[in-house]
């Protein structure tokens, strides 16, 4: 249920418009035009409201005015008939400046939000016919991309983005217009693939206002601040949920074929070894199916070599295998010495165990009459089941493995199974065995084996039989014949003196097998190393877990020393510098030079500058830990040290808000994100959940304070038992490697933690603040109550483009700006001119994705144009032991590494002023303007404005107006 609003709550909202009017843009370089006083904007378009709508020539095709919240009147854009990915468009003409940049703000209700994926519409900005940015991770994106979470429940918010000045230069009013797209999916493979259809209305947008200075205050309409309530529910209950799950997907592989187990299935199921709740607990048949689930992967990598390089969680190659070895070395007993892919010889599944909804590799059969079966856990012999089956009189019934008959061998065997009858008329209840020939043609007749007739307590009936020298497979039959019930189990087929294994060709056994899978797979990525941090993590997580499977299995073979292999988990996290992809020598190639690392100095990852999503990289680092550190009582301080930083450092990008149902949460910041293309960022406290990590993951396997207590936190706002709806409904096997491990790990060691009460630096009642990151160019501040993130590196990929992305967050309101700063940038003599892309502004740095057109797809209908196209960027310096940004990929606009960054930022946005120092050598200048003071947030002291301040190497002043 979502909490009602207070009346006192209302009240206290309506001021909030007026006081943020009278600070905005005092800090903002020029003064504004005559036509645009502080605080006001140049024009307004109210839609909906036919006044404003006539004055500014709103003309509208395929829109419908609507009635939206808090009685104002808005437009939504409905889709095309027939439905494409397009929709139906609005045009308004607007003031604008002549010189100078203006500014476009969209008024949003912060409820609005994505029922589904499918509903992720987008509002696309039009500026005299041409497209004003990219639709898909630019540097200016869309007015606004519908996500299936809310941005600010119960308010109004606010998107800004500059038009080009070329477009608005010596004129005094433009052409807007607002297109309807629908959604876009960036791993689309082809034009098909990337576009969606707009099959549903818009959200409704309520007005449009342009303006000189980047900050908007909003019109004084807003909404309160929520009063954000715990949420209720649900509660524990949901980790029952997940455990039938669990229980469920091993069934399903104990009794499947292994062949079509992928690499999280096996290995879940043997992890489920270790688990209580699993049927996979202490099940050898287990590990026969994790091991046989291996054999048909190396058969098939044979002849398909992206076994290795393409399938499952490509960049680990057969790490997983590695991984399973070692986790199952103390019960493998003699397994590795069995010839791979081998068939199943003697009675298979022989306790009845392994199944999903029946027992693998019998089926219930019937030869005459009518009868029932049961798979049975209420009545057993051995273990936790048994099969059933109830003949009626005269009836010929039983489960058979006719359709799984497995290999015999030459010479006498034994062959008994447990029999429990209820009325079994004769003949009776009996085992029955026949042979085969290599044709598939039945050897001699029936050998059958019977149990008492009537009512008798588990019985086990035997008999010894010689196979037929032209035999090679068995068949096993448990049947009923003459009416009545009976319960088998326990089917046993035991070789006697003289008896031979069968004949099962020229195969290796799999110890040498697993060598040749993890000696090539870590050949292969050491060799094909990859460069963005959280692929590089992947990587050495799989060289490193198939380093220490050979190490177990065949320590002659393994090609790195234990400090060798760990070698690359350090560069993977920023350790050590990051040495890149080597030669079959093993030599490095060092692509990013001497002195690259992974991480910063502050702890985040490096995707160019900071990133949102794509920068929740704590599953991967918890993993890198325990494959160092879970077996044989491995320690590994200076990396815990390492991984626990980094971790923390993300707890700045964590800001108080409400969920889509009112109740209080902290969310990830994704608006400034590189690589998140839409937002808000989902609810996330210690860590998110994703493919591979469940948010109490690291406050588990950590016993750091902090950690630990955010995770902790979560589970006081009541928030975590409701973030784990991935866990709970998606049946991709990866997720239920995470399900389990919270299950049977994570959830025992958090709830075991002594409570430690966490703040979040960004808690509206924390102390003020400055972080800031020179090394992406990221800065976040907490500053009474209010929020701002800043990227000023921001989406720069072949050259600096002199944008900044703010997120700018208060009680009542987000607003969302990109807009122009001033960038210093070392004359290299190159530049860099913007293309006539509208889907991307850049060409992915992937040879592999050669089939993706550089700027994207382009869009289906009428051509388009970028209104940017033209303009001319200045290119930075890349260090000079680094030989090609690029990375040897050649495609025109391919995204860079260095060129983009500036050496010194100066943002303007509001009252906050920003001077960020990217030179690790040189002392650079913020120039203010004045007369008045500023607030230096991060020491503290005042400012008196109108001069300039000393902004030493890689550090960031951050200035406040206060008068």
């Amino acid at each position: 249920m979502k909490p009602e609003l207070s009346r006192r709550a209302l009240l206290r909202a309506s001021g909030a418009g007026a006081a943020a009017a009278a600070s905005w843009s005092l800090l903002s370089g020029p003064a504004a035009a005559a036509t645009a006083r502080p605080g006001r904007p140049l024009d307004e378009v109210i839609f909906g409201d036919a006044a404003s709508e006539a004055a500014h020539a709103v003309t509208p095709a395929g829109s419908d005015v609507v009635a939206g919240a808090l009685g104002q009147s808005a437009r939504v854009l409905n889709p095309q008939t027939p439905a494409s990915a397009w929709g139906g468009t609005v045009a308004c003409t607007v003031k604008c400046v002549p010189d100078g940049t203006t500014y476009v703000t969209i008024k949003l209700w912060g409820g609005d939000r994505a029922p589904t994926e499918a509903d992720q519409s987008r509002l696309q900005l039009f500026c005299e016919g041409e497209q004003v940015g990219h639709y898909h991770l630019g540097a200016v994106d869309p007015l606004d991309i519908l996500s299936l979470d809310a941005h600010a429940p119960g308010r109004f918010h606010y998107h800004t983005l500059p038009l080009p000045e070329a477009m608005t230069r010596d004129k005094e009013q433009v052409t807007l217009e607002i297109r309807a797209m629908g959604r876009v999916w960036g791993y689309g493979q082809n034009a098909a693939e990337f576009y969606r259809t707009l099959n549903k209305p818009t959200r409704p947008f309520y007005r449009i206002f342009t303006h000189k200075e980047p900050y908007f205050p909003g019109d004084g309409i807003q909404g309160p601040a929520p009063e954000a309530p715990v949420r209720p529910e649900p509660g524990p209950e949901v980790l029952e949920t997940i455990k039938a799950r669990v229980v469920r997907e091993h069934r399903s592989w104990l009794g499947g074929s292994a062949a079509s187990m992928d690499s999280w299935a096996y290995l879940s199921l043997a992890e489920g070894y270790f688990y209580p709740g699993s049927p996979a607990y202490q099940n050898p048949e287990a590990i026969d199916q994790v091991l046989a689930a291996i054999d048909a992967r190396y058969t098939k990598w044979l002849t398909d070599p992206t076994v290795l390089t393409a399938s499952d969680q490509q960049w680990e190659g057969f790490g997983k295998v590695g991984h399973v070895l070692v986790l199952l070395k103390d019960v493998l007993g003699d397994r590795l010495e069995r010839k791979i892919g081998a068939r199943a010889v003697g009675a298979p599944n022989p306790g009845f165990e392994r199944g999903g909804t029946a027992p693998a590799g019998w089926t219930s059969a019937r030869w005459a009459g009518t009868a029932t079966w049961l798979w049975d856990d209420a009545v057993t012999h051995g273990g936790s089941r048994s099969v059933k089956v109830a003949a009626d009189a005269g009836a010929v019934a039983g489960w058979s493995t006719s359709q799984n008959r497995t290999l015999i061998g030459q010479g006498k065997h034994r062959y008994s199974v447990w029999v429990r009858t209820e009325n079994v008329a004769a003949p009776g209840a009996y085992l029955n065995v026949l042979f085969y020939d290599p044709a598939g043609k039945i050897v001699g007749t029936d050998q059958r084996v019977f149990a008492p007739t009537g009512t008798n307590d588990w019985t086990q009936i035997t008999t010894e039989l010689t196979t037929p020298a032209t035999a090679v497979e068995l068949r096993l039959d448990v049947r009923v014949h003459g009416g009545g019930t009976a319960w088998f189990d326990d089917v046993e087929v035991t070789p006697l003196a003289g008896a031979t294994e069968p004949d099962q060709g020229d195969l290796p056994v799999r110890r040498a097998a697993y060598t040749k899978m993890m000696t090539e797979s870590i050949a292969y990525w050491r060799r094909h190393m990859p460069h963005y941090s959280n692929q590089v993590q992947i990587c050495a997580l799989g060289i490193y877990r198939c380093n220490r499977g050979l190490m177990l299995i065949n320590p002659d073979k393994a090609p790195l020393a234990e400090e060798k292999a760990r070698d690359y988990i350090h560069q993977a996290v920023g350790l050590k510098p990051f040495l890149g992809r080597e030669d079959a020598s093993g030599t490095p190639s060092k692509p990013l030079g001497e002195h690259f690392y992974q991480a910063t100095r502050k702890g985040l990852t490096k995707e160019l500058g900071y990133v949102g999503s794509y920068g929740e990289v704590t599953c991967w680092l918890v993993l890198l830990y325990e494959a160092v550190t879970r077996f044989d009582g491995v320690k590994d301080p200076e990396l815990e040290a390492q991984l626990v930083k980094m971790i923390n450092a993300r707890a700045v990008f964590r800001y108080p808000e409400v969920d889509n149902d009112g109740y209080r949460t902290m969310r990830l910041e994704a608006a400034v994100g590189w690589r998140d293309d839409h937002y808000p960022g989902v609810v996330t406290y210690a860590q998110r959940v994703d493919w591979d990590g469940h948010p109490l993951m690291a406050s588990a396997v950590f016993d750091d304070p902090a950690l630990v207590g955010r995770g902790q936190r979560m589970v006081g706002d009541n928030q975590f038992f409701g973030g784990l709806d991935l866990l709970q409904t998606h049946s991709w096997s990866r997720v239920g490697v995470v399900a389990l491990r919270l299950l049977a790990r994570d959830w025992p060691a958090f709830t075991a933690r002594t409570a430690r009460p966490q703040a979040f630096p960004m808690d509206w009642d924390a102390p003020s603040f400055v972080f800031t990151d020179e090394e992406n160019g990221v800065v976040a501040i907490k500053n009474g109550q209010e929020i701002l993130y800043a990227c000023l590196y921001w989406r720069a990929r072949q050259a600096v483009n002199n944008l900044a992305r703010v997120h700018h967050i208060t009680p009542d309101t987000h607003r969302v700006a990109t807009l122009r700063q001033q960038c210093s940038v070392i004359p290299t003599g190159e530049i860099w001119t913007e293309q006539d892309w509208v889907c991307s502004n850049f060409a992915i740095n992937d040879p592999a994705a050669s089939h993706i057109p550089p700027g994207g797809f382009p869009p289906p209908g009428s051509e388009l144009h970028q209104a940017f196209a033209g303009e001319v960027l200045k290119v930075a310096p890349h260090p000079a032991d680094v030989p090609d940004p690029a990375l040897g990929v050649d495609f025109p606009g391919v995204e860079k590494l260095f060129v983009g960054k500036a050496q010194f930022y100066r943002c303007s946005y509001g009252r906050y002023l920003i001077g960020m120092n990217t030179d690790g050598e040189r002392t650079r200048r913020l120039y203010t303007t004045g007369p008045g003071t500023a607030r230096d947030l991060g020491t503290g002291r005042q400012v008196r404005l109108g001069g300039s301040i000393e902004v030493e190497p890689l550090s960031t002043v951050v200035l406040y107006l206060e008068d």
